[in-house]
């Protein structure tokens, strides 16, 4: 499948219901709205999208494809957020963006690909300003949208079994000794639904 088709089968197609729910519970969170957030290994940028529906964050969405990276500024005109959304070339373990920049970093499904997962979290805390938050992993917002996946996917063993194997290679356990090693304080919140590592970047000590 190439990132059109999956722009359209997946991502505005089986997956469409469940940005809008994450974005929610990001914001709900999180109570990020203004600033800069980037969306990590966003693809076609639909959680991007969805974040800047309920927010005046100004949304970045960083992707490895520069098929994707076309997608997100076609859905974003499409969606009528062109002006608060946009994309570029980019691995999360060498994000092009300044320290202490960025007010929240989400993302959903990237981190189970990424080369080398603890050199991408130490980058997302390093563009993190103080204050700033991540809510960074995988999930379907909620059981009843998982199930409702499942359903609209069953036809597809092959996608359960991938995504089965991503849990068992990545169980929360995996991602608590990551941010300990880093020297992060954080949770790494695990149910049927999904796994998200949470995290907010201290407040500097003014003098």
């Amino acid at each position: 499948m190439d990132a059109v088709e999956f722009n359209e089968k997946v991502m505005k197609g089986h997956f469409r219901k469940i940005y809008p729910e994450i974005a929610r519970q990001v914001i709900n969170r999180t109570g990020v709205i203004t600033g800069r957030c980037i969306d990590l290994g966003g693809g076609p940028g639909m959680l991007g999208i969805s974040i800047a529906k309920i927010t005046m964050l100004r949304v970045t969405v960083v992707d490895l494809m520069q098929e994707c990276v076309e997608l997100v500024r076609q859905n974003s005109l499409e969606e009528g957020y062109g002006h608060r959304v946009d994309a570029m070339q980019g691995v999360a373990e060498e994000l092009p963006f300044e320290d202490r920049s960025i007010d929240l970093v989400v993302s959903r499904g990237s981190i189970f690909f990424w080369e080398n997962q603890q050199q991408g979290l130490a980058e997302v805390f390093r563009v993190l300003r103080p204050g700033g938050w991540a809510f960074i992993g995988g999930g379907f917002g909620t059981l009843e949208l998982l199930r409702e996946v499942e359903q609209l996917r069953a036809n597809d063993p092959e996608w359960s079994r991938k995504r089965k194997e991503r849990m068992t290679k990545n169980p929360p356990e995996h991602y608590r000794a990551l941010l300990k090693r880093l020297g992060i304080t954080g949770t790494v919140e695990h149910e049927e639904a999904g796994t998200w590592i949470i995290f907010s970047k201290p407040e500097e000590v003014k003098p």
